[in-house]
C-alpha cells in the first residue's frame, strides 16, 4: 500500500495575538480613563450651568481608544470588540452611567466597524467620519434610557457637539497619534504592515504637540485618580466634613431611626422623573449629628465623579425632602424642592462652610 504525506495546512486566525493584546491594552485603558473623562465633562456642565449636555465636547475622548483599536488591528469587529471591552471596563471601575454604559460603548464600536466596512479606508476622513457618528450616538442612546421629555432641539444640539468632539478628538487626534504609533512599529512585527491611516511623515512638532497633550491629559488622570475618584467596591460610605464640630464617616444604616419616606418628582429643565416614593434619611438629621460651626453658611455636595453643588445651610436644615438614599449601593442626594439639576448621584462627601 502506498503511502502518501498528507499536509496540513493550518489555519491563520482570524486576528494575531499582537492584535488582541492592542485591542486589550486600548480598550483597558480607555474604560479606566472614561472615567476621569466623564469628570472632565461634569466640570464643563458645571461651569456652564446646565446638568448635562455641554460636556459632549469632550465625548470624543470616550471613542479615541476605539478608534485606535481599530487603526492598529485593521480587521472587521476590532472596534466592537474595543467598544465592549471598554464599556465593561469602565462600569466595573465605577463609571457613572452603570451597566448602560456597555451598551453605549458597543454600539459606537460597531457604528465605527460599518463605516469601516462601507469605505474600506482608514484614512483620516473615514476614521473621522466614523469618530464623530460614533460620539454623537452616545447621546442618542442615553435618549433613549433616561432623558424622558428632554426638547429635541437641545438632543440635536448635543448629538452635534458630540459629533464635532468625535472628529476632532477620535478621528483627527486618533489618527495622527496613528500614524506615531505605526511608524514607531509598536504593534507591527515588519514594515509591510505599516500602511499609515495618514500622512507618510510626522514633524517634530507635531510629535512633540501629541505628546504635550498626553502629559497634560495624564497629569489631570493622576489627580483625579488620587485626589477625587471614590472606587466602586468602598462602598457607600460617605463623610460630612469641614466647619463641624465631629467629622462623620458614616453608611446610612447608621440612621436607620431617622429614615423616612418621601414623595418627589425629578422636575429638570432638560429631563423629568415622574413623581414616586423615596425612603431615605434627612440630610439635616446627619449634619446635626456633625454639630456645624457658628458662622457656617453652606453646604457642599459631592459625588464619586467630581460633580459638585451648593445650597444654603440654613435651608438644608430646615429641609425634611432633603434626603440621602440608597441606589445601586449607592448614595443619592434627593432635593425634592430643588430643580433636578440638584439631585446628585454617587454621594461621597457633605462639606460644611
Amino acid at each position: 500500500m502506498k503511502e502518501y504525506d498528507l499536509a496540513i495546512k493550518e489555519k491563520k486566525p482570524y486576528m494575531s495575538n499582537r492584535n488582541l493584546l492592542a485591542i486589550a491594552v486600548l480598550s483597558g485603558i480607555g474604560g479606566v480613563m472614561s472615567t476621569y473623562i466623564g469628570y472632565l465633562a461634569n466640570l464643563f456642565n458645571t461651569m456652564l450651568g446646565v446638568p448635562f449636555g455641554a460636556g459632549q465636547f469632550l465625548s470624543g475622548l470616550h471613542v479615541f481608544w476605539i478608534i485606535l483599536a481599530a487603526g492598529l488591528a485593521k480587521k472587521t469587529g476590532a472596534a466592537s470588540l474595543a467598544g465592549l471591552i471598554k464599556g465593561s471596563i469602565e462600569f466595573l471601575t465605577g463609571g457613572t452611567h452603570g451597566i448602560a454604559i456597555i451598551v453605549v460603548s458597543l454600539v459606537q464600536g460597531v457604528i465605527v466597524d460599518l463605516i469601516l466596512i462601507i469605505f474600506r479606508r482608514y484614512s483620516l476622513a473615514f476614521l473621522s467620519l466614523a469618530g464623530g457618528l460614533a460620539a454623537a450616538s452616545n447621546v442618542l442612546v442615553f435618549q433613549s434610557l433616561y432623558f424622558s421629555g428632554v426638547a429635541w432641539g437641545y438632543i440635536v444640539f448635543i448629538a452635534f457637539l458630540a459629533f464635532v468632539s468625535g472628529l476632532v478628538f477620535a478621528g483627527f487626534f486618533g489618527c495622527h497619534v496613528l500614524n506615531i504609533i505605526t511608524q514607531a512599529r509598536v504593534f507591527q512585527s515588519n514594515r509591510q504592515n505599516s500602511n499609515l491611516p495618514g500622512p507618510a511623515k510626522n514633524s517634530k512638532f507635531k510629535i512633540m504637540a501629541t505628546g504635550v497633550i498626553f502629559l497634560l491629559f495624564a497629569g489631570g488622570a493622576v489627580y483625579y485618580f488620587t485626589q477625587v475618584y471614590i472606587p466602586p467596591w468602598s462602598g457607600q460610605e460617605c463623610s460630612v466634613q469641614g466647619a463641624v464640630e465631629r467629622t462623620l464617616n458614616f453608611r446610612l444604616a447608621d440612621f436607620s431611626e431617622q429614615e423616612i419616606t418621601i414623595r418627589a418628582e425629578l422636575k429638570g429643565q432638560y429631563t423629568h422623573v415622574d413623581e414616586k416614593e423615596y425612603t431615605g434619611v434627612p440630610v439635616a438629621a446627619i449634619l446635626v449629628e456633625a454639630a456645624p460651626r457658628a458662622g457656617s453658611t453652606v453646604l457642599k455636595v459631592s459625588g464619586n465623579d467630581g460633580y459638585t453643588i451648593e445650597f444654603a445651610l440654613e435651608k438644608v436644615l430646615a429641609d425634611h425632602r432633603f434626603i440621602l438614599t440608597e441606589e445601586d449601593s449607592m448614595l443619592r442626594l434627593v432635593a425634592a424642592n430643588y430643580d433636578g439639576s440638584c439631585w446628585v448621584r454617587q454621594v461621597n462627601a457633605l462639606v460644611i462652610e
